[in-house]
């Protein structure tokens, strides 16, 4: 099985200009997101410029910084939404005093 790649959302910057949100399913890789930026040009038509990987966690933090609540118009893969434990943890000690 070849990987799945399914348009999310396209979000217009100007004619010329857009910032495709893609999807990507592989057996071999799992899910992932894409962003892609992109320009059209006569004759060539839409290609991309330059695109930025997100893994699972990656997306669930950004979704959470970005206050997202609502649900999306496609449902994402459960992993989307598990934001991975930090690296470092604070350790809150307390202390009584006599």
């Amino acid at each position: 099985m070849s990987r799945l790649e399914t348009v999310l959302s396209t979000i217009p910057a100007s004619e010329t200009e857009r910032l495709l949100v893609v999807l990507i399913q592989s057996p071999e890789s799992g899910s992932r997101m894409e962003l892609r930026q992109q320009s059209f040009s006569n004759g060539i038509g839409w290609f991309t410029q330059s695109s930025v990987q997100l893994e699972p966690g990656q997306v669930a933090a950004l979704r959470n910084s970005l206050g997202a609540t609502g649900r999306p118009a496609r449902p994402l893969p459960r992993e989307f939404s598990k934001i991975p434990a930090a690296a470092w943890q604070p350790k809150v000690v307390h202390a009584d005093s006599a």
